[in-house]
């Protein structure tokens, strides 16, 4: 009963977590640039009678200010919940998301994909997904890396999502620690997700020699017991 109730417990507090990061990156993101659209606007509404080759300067930076945002929430959705995850799979996504990334960060991402790509159960995807956006999500923030290399490997039974880094490393038994907060928390739930699916996250890492990050999964739906 004790454990079923903690169980419970660090599922709300994983899905207020996400509601945080959420609410978060929507006013950081697409709500403060549609807040500048609307300046923008009003500057161009102001400039029509007093000067016209001025609004119609501002107009153009209006028009291109739009296209920004709207390629922003594009990648905010694709972010949430990317369609192409229920419509293709696994490895497709994976290969948008990492191209789609590489353009935003310094650092050098490699993808390999091995084995017979095939479907797998909506909960196995979703999760090795968000697992893969957590981590180059640390690794951006963390790891000062000039090198990541993501490897997706389908096995018979199984799936084995690696992320491995050449950054700065970290210490592995503090950051597994459930009282420890940012990047610890998010591996400590990462762990006890994989786990609810039966399968298994070891973290490699040392200050000052990278980090290599071990997912398997059976690829199976998870039984319920």
């Amino acid at each position: 009963m004790e454990s079923s109730r903690l169980l419970v417990t660090r599922i709300i507090e994983a899905q207020e977590g996400e509601r945080r990061q959420l609410a978060r990156q929507m006013h950081d993101g697409p709500a403060q640039s549609l807040t500048n659209l609307i300046l923008q606007a009003e500057i161009c509404e102001r400039l029509f009678d007093t000067d016209p080759d001025r609004a119609k300067a501002e107009l153009t930076n209006l028009k291109n200010a739009v296209n920004t945002t709207f390629q922003k929430v594009r990648d905010f959705i694709f972010d949430l919940r990317p369609m192409m995850l229920d419509d293709l799979g696994l490895a497709p996504t994976v290969k948008r998301y990492i191209d789609a990334y590489q353009g935003k960060v310094d650092y050098r991402i490699t993808l390999h994909v091995t084995g017979e790509e095939r479907r797998l159960p909506a909960p196995v995807e979703i999760t090795l997904f968000r697992a893969l956006q957590e981590l180059l999500q640390n690794v951006t923030s963390h790891a000062n890396a000039h090198q990541v290399t993501v490897q997706l490997n389908f096995q018979d039974g199984e799936v084995v999502l690696t992320v491995e880094d050449d950054g700065v490393g970290f210490d592995t038994v503090e950051a597994l620690q459930p009282a420890q907060r940012g990047q610890a928390v998010g591996l400590k739930a990462m762990q006890e997700r994989i786990e609810m699916l039966g399968g298994h996250l070891q973290v490699d890492s040392s200050i000052g020699h990278g980090t290599r990050v071990y997912i398997r999964v059976p690829a199976t739906e998870p039984v319920v017991a």
